[in-house]
């Protein structure tokens, strides 16, 4: 399972999170997106002025987080993702927060086209991991929560 919340600047702008070629929806202020899939490798990507990048690597049975955090650009916000990390108190007090006070939105399978955006995300993808870009954050298999929804110290 993974969690991606999304805190930050950009409220009124809408992220687009994707699982490699698969448009996982479109996540707004006050809703977190919960995603249940198969453990192994996994690209997730988030698009808005900008796109943003996690290689991940799943344990079946386990949970994962991924922040969305909005930053602002020029004329729209843009989005970072940071792998949650759960040896770090604020990452699970933010983990927390988002889930006791935020809506849950389960990923649920879209008709949408969206073919266009996903060719030119991986062509950008393919050009940061060619330059070994520091731009593609990594969600190791050993950073799953436990007991993430009571944060201790």
């Amino acid at each position: 399972m993974v969690y991606i919340l999304k805190t930050g600047a950009g409220a009124l702008i809408n992220f687009r999170i994707y699982d490699k070629d698969v448009f996982l929806g479109s996540l707004p202020s006050g809703k977190y997106l919960a995603y249940e899939c198969e453990p192994g490798q996994h690209l997730f990507w988030a698009g808005a002025e900008n796109r943003d990048y996690v290689e991940a690597n799943l344990e079946p049975n386990s949970v994962y987080v991924i922040n969305a955090e909005g930053q602002m650009g020029a004329f729209v916000a843009g989005v970072n993702l940071k792998p949650m990390n759960p040896n770090e108190f604020r990452d699970k007090k933010v983990f927390y927060q988002v889930v006791k006070n935020d809506t849950k939105q389960f990923y649920t399978k879209s008709d949408e086209d969206k073919s266009e955006n996903i060719a030119k995300a991986m062509e950008k993808y393919q050009e940061l991991k060619s330059k070994n870009s520091n731009k593609i954050a990594v969600l190791t298999s050993d950073m799953k929560f436990e007991n993430a929804d009571k944060p201790t110290k």
